[in-house]
């Protein structure tokens, strides 16, 4: 059915086009340019998306806040920081264990209105924390896409159109990235009817901006990397990017990356295989960067190895043209308790000399299996523990 012209619309027949999208632009900037994708449910998952607080920065502020609490408080790097209980303060434990990771105050955003639901979990994916009884929750209608985009045809094209090419689109959990541009990259026949996934077909091709959020175990996560499937020959490369389908989009301007210095996802000791970033030499590194070349600009902030210099800031020897490398250090120099908060909002945070990335481990006597998630704080088999990379 084709678009009928709206010869007797003044605002299509008596507003240029440029009008019109600057019109549409304060709409969507009514709601925030930049938009969280959100991959959760209780049962039917779906997409949600929620407003982003802050700009992407390549440095870690959190951290720096962290480092002026531990002088304030005259604490020797090595030390715990130990918050004074009598003094109300800043909820710092609960921030460096946001899976929102470097988009913590947006988490706090999202805690603020609806409480521990939004932040107290491993991911922002899993079960919907946005409405607080059946039916309530923010609704299509509260924001200004659903009721242009209902409009009429002819405005719904433009509108879509222009909500693609000014939002920036944010991912902070790897399953919501993939299911968004339309589930993992191979699937064997088994699979399919759980990964029952479309990319919208205008995201690819109006699409300007998207960043994305990255646990530093990333390559466990990807299945066509992690496990040998039945129809490719061998197991996919990570570090290529062709699970965000960089290829597929035409006109995508920016990219901004931000890998993570720790992960809360548990692991049993011993089974962590997997490459990390921080074992990249220069040559890693400039062949990782080399595939960007279709995008007109990225940025990816990231712990290096300590053998790549500098100590913090952009690393200028593997320099390549509108890709931006810039190094976090070689990890984060305060961490908090890896044993995941139920409803803390204060308490220890190790500092220690050396900045190093962490991950999750359980540690079992001989012959104990891996229990359920729920029973690790009760069972006496298994102990959590941080380990280094």
């Amino acid at each position: 059915m084709s678009a009928n012209p709206q010869t007797e619309s003044a605002f299509i027949n008596h507003l240029p086009r440029e009008i019109r999208e600057a019109i549409y632009l304060e709409l969507w900037r009514s709601h925030g340019l930049h938009q969280h994708i959100l991959y959760h449910g209780d049962s039917n998952f779906q997409f949600c998306h929620w407003p982003c607080a802050i700009e992407f920065e390549v440095r870690d502020g959190l951290q720096e806040e962290l480092e002026e609490l531990r002088a304030r408080f005259g604490v020797p790097l090595g030390q715990d920081i130990v918050p004074d209980r009598s003094d109300p303060k800043l909820p710092y434990l609960r921030r460096l264990q946001s899976q929102w990771m470097n988009h913590w105050p947006c988490g706090e955003l999202a805690y603020d209105k609806y409480g521990i639901k939004a932040v107290g979990k491993f991911t922002t994916g899993g079960n919907c924390w946005n409405k607080t009884a059946e039916g309530d929750g923010d609704t299509p209608w509260s924001s200004p896409y659903i009721p242009m985009l209902l409009s009429c045809k002819r405005l719904s094209e433009e509108c879509l159109q222009s909500i693609y090419k000014s939002t920036t689109f944010i991912f902070t959990d790897l399953s919501a990235i993939q299911m968004f541009l339309g589930g993992p990259c191979y699937l064997p026949p088994e699979w399919k009817p759980y990964h029952n996934s479309t990319a919208p077909p205008a995201f690819f091709r109006y699409a300007h901006h998207m960043e994305l959020s990255l646990e530093p175990h990333f390559p466990l996560t990807l299945s066509c990397a992690k496990h040998d499937l039945p129809g490719i020959p061998r197991r996919h490369e990570v570090y290529d990017f062709h699970w965000p389908r960089l290829d597929q989009f035409e006109n995508l301007q920016s990219l901004k990356i931000w890998i993570a210095s720790r992960s809360f996802t548990t692991f049993e000791r011993g089974s962590i295989r997997f490459l990390g970033i921080k074992q990249f030499g220069l040559n890693d590194l400039e062949d990782l960067l080399s595939r960007f070349t279709s995008v007109k600009s990225v940025t990816i902030s990231t712990p290096l190895s300590s053998r790549i210099g500098p100590g913090e800031g952009e690393v200028k020897e593997v320099a390549t043209p509108g890709v931006q490398l810039y190094k976090r250090g070689s990890g984060d120099r305060f961490h908090p308790l890896l044993v995941f908060f139920a409803h803390a909002v204060r308490g220890t945070i190790e500092s220690i000399p050396a900045p190093r990335c962490m991950l999750n481990c359980l540690l079992f006597p001989s012959g104990a299996q891996l229990t359920e998630m729920t029973n690790i704080g009760k069972s006496a088999l298994a102990t959590m523990v941080g380990t280094t990379f």
